[in-house]
């Protein structure tokens, strides 16, 4: 399918959030796109979004820890991957009701590359004993490398994501496909070795680029104008880290998109042949045209759902042209 949400675009039970339903009759659907949950840890995690009585709604109609600007078309948010844990997912989330192919994102937040890589071993090993439960319809992985907002570089976990892309191997079924999700910082050369790994079948890029950060790597686009959007590249001074000290958060929406032209044409030249889900300032139905002639096999949908919201439908339906076009179905 040449559409897979990002993570969380549709919430842990991928039945979408209360604004969704509120703009469906103007645009904002997601149906005939690969749904994909909300990142989740291994155990229940606070995060800075406070959740309603059954532990995966948000309880705030307005997050604060998410700020939105329609001026600049842009998010800034510090979740955090608030959460309930996987168990309680696995039993109260309804994934095992699933009509349609989709995807469960999982990462680690753990303070170092042992204790990580021993939570997603033990991730991997749930989700391994729960591929009967789940028997009914098709489903993935997605292991992400990218959250901004749990403490970690995301550049400091590209040297685990082999030893966790062998762990995957040992011991998931071989059925259930494996996708790794990177931020804008990431080098498009890292995905060389990464792509040949046997166990990744499919690249997920971006997530949000973490505040005041710049993507080293890109050639053709300028850096981004943290002073013209916030007044400030400082992260101790982002308007989130005055709502979350510490927690300066990660920008999402149109800024990001030129980055991600250059990301996927520049992985496209390597000579990758894995799929490329592509995601990051999509808003329209042009860019998803731009992107899948730039060399991705999918667009990955996700802060459109607020920053344009009456163009959700219309870039899943320009996806599948433009996928179609380029003979990527």
């Amino acid at each position: 399918m040449p559409v897979c949400q990002a993570a969380g675009a549709t919430n842990f039970d991928c039945g979408g959030y209360w604004y969704h339903h509120l703009l469906w009759p103007f645009g904002c659907s997601f149906r005939y796109s690969t749904p994909v949950t909300k990142t989740t840890t291994l155990l229940p995690r606070a995060g800075n979004m406070p959740l309603a009585k059954d532990r995966m709604t948000p309880k705030e109609l307005m997050p604060r820890c998410i700020i939105v600007s329609h001026k600049h078309q842009l998010a800034l948010n510090a979740v955090g991957l608030s959460g309930p844990g996987l168990e309680f997912l696995l039993q109260h989330a309804g994934w095992n009701t699933m009509a349609e192919p989709f995807m469960i994102s999982v990462m680690s937040l753990e303070k170092t590359p042992a204790t990580r890589r021993a939570e997603l071993r033990e991730i991997f090993t749930q989700l391994a004993h729960t591929r009967e439960h789940l028997r009914w319809v098709d489903w993935a992985i997605q292991i992400n490398l990218s959250c901004p907002n749990g403490g970690l570089d995301p550049n400091d976990l590209i040297d685990e994501v082999l030893p966790i892309l062998d762990d995957a191997q040992n011991i998931l079924p071989a059925r259930i496909p494996v996708a790794v999700k990177f931020g804008p910082e990431v080098h498009p050369s890292s995905m060389l070795r990464i792509a040949k790994h046997p166990r990744c079948d499919a690249i997920c890029v971006f997530n949000t680029l973490p505040f005041g950060k710049q993507p080293t790597w890109a050639k053709e686009t300028p850096p981004v104008n943290w002073e013209k959007f916030f007044g400030t590249s400082n992260p101790a001074d982002s308007p989130m880290a005055k709502r979350f000290p510490s927690f300066a958060g990660g920008l999402s929406g149109a800024p990001l998109k030129p980055f991600l032209f250059e990301w996927v044409r520049a992985v496209t030249s390597l000579g990758i042949t894995k799929p490329i889900i592509a995601g990051g300032g999509l808003l329209s139905g042009e860019d998803a045209w731009k992107v899948i002639e730039a060399g991705a096999e999918a667009t990955s949908p996700g802060s459109i759902a607020f920053l344009a919201p009456t163009q959700v439908r219309k870039m899943i339906r320009a996806s599948y042209k433009a996928a179609h076009f380029y003979n990527r179905l």
